[in-house]
């Protein structure tokens, strides 16, 4: 294996940006990925794009459509404590659509910021079996309710999925397995977030996503390639309202996801296209909630650290 001078940044996890009263997740979940194994500053932002379509069919009154887009922009980096402690940052801004026949909003700003600790519990890359090389990292972190939570239109809440927050302190824990053999490699990410009650006395259910991504690390003197194939699994309990299960929330879908990563210098560019595989999600006998394809774009910048330097074995 050859070393790059660059920090390799893989985001994926799936979801949506409490997204359509099924779901509640977060769009582009608090993925890092393949973290790298000679770790590095970083600061970067992504952009992510959810799309969800929901359906009530009235038996007296006209059918009811909704089409709704959630658009995040997040801010992240990461800083390299010492050879086994990191601590990562996320801070999304999110801009979401929804246009249905009965009800047309439009909502924009600051939604809740996550911190997120990580501890390398395993890590054989500067071992001498070269060719056979495997990390674990956990990590445990909050979210925390700065987005705003409780928008209305026509002096009614709208749609606690659609809202930027939760207005909610929540807690995550998280864990990232790696192996790789010369060339090839498998990483496997999840996260499981422990969701508390906002002074609305409203809960968001708790969420569990895992993914898994194959990869292939193309390597040039001037450039590097990392085309990659996985699949992720997002599921969400019920939520409830002053205690109350809420109809048409949780639930839980498989998605297939494509992706490519390019480094070049400190820079490093993504794209991933996630596809919806199978969802069930809980809906009542009159309604139809179904997530549409989703896509994520974003770009890294590489800061020399003391621990790692710039390099990484792929």
């Amino acid at each position: 294996m050859r070393k790059l001078s660059i920090v390799l940044f893989l985001s994926f996890i799936v979801s949506s940006a409490w997204a359509c009263d099924i779901c509640g997740c977060q769009l582009g979940g608090y993925s890092f990925g393949i973290l790298a194994q000679n770790p590095t500053h970083f600061i970067g932002v992504r952009y992510n794009q959810a799309q969800f379509r929901a359906y009530i069919d009235n038996e007296t009154l006209p059918d009811e459509y909704s089409h709704d887009t959630y658009n995040m922009l997040e801010l992240m980096g990461r800083y390299v404590i010492g050879k086994r402690w990191q601590v990562s940052g996320i801070i999304p801004y999110s801009f979401n659509e929804m246009d249905g026949n009965s009800q047309q909003v439009s909502v924009s700003g600051i939604g809740d910021p996550v911190l997120l600790s990580y501890f390398n519990v395993l890590n054989t890359s500067t071992e001498a079996f070269r060719n056979l090389n495997h990390s674990l990292i956990l990590g445990a972190g909050l979210k925390f309710p700065l987005g705003k939570f409780d928008e209305e239109d026509n002096d009614e809440i709208i749609n606690r999925n659609f809202q930027l927050g939760t207005g909610s302190l929540d807690y995550l824990l998280s864990g990232i397995y790696t192996i790789k053999y010369k060339s090839f490699g498998l990483n496997i990410e999840s996260t499981y977030k422990m969701n508390t009650t906002n002074k609305l006395d409203y809960h968001f259910g708790n969420q569990f996503n895992s993914a898994s991504k194959f990869y292939y690390a193309f390597i040039q003197p001037n450039y590097s390639l990392l085309p990659y194939v996985g699949v992720t699994y997002e599921q969400s309990e019920m939520h409830t309202d002053e205690g109350f299960k809420q109809v048409n929330t949780g639930g839980h879908a498989w998605m297939g996801n494509v992706g490519l990563q390019a480094f070049v210098g400190p820079v490093m560019l993504m794209g991933t296209y996630n596809f919806v595989l199978s969802q069930a999600y809980n809906t009542d006998s009159r309604s139809t909630i179904e997530s549409q394809d989703r896509f994520q774009l974003g770009v890294i910048f590489n800061i020399r650290s003391k621990v790692g330097g710039m390099e990484m074995d792929l």
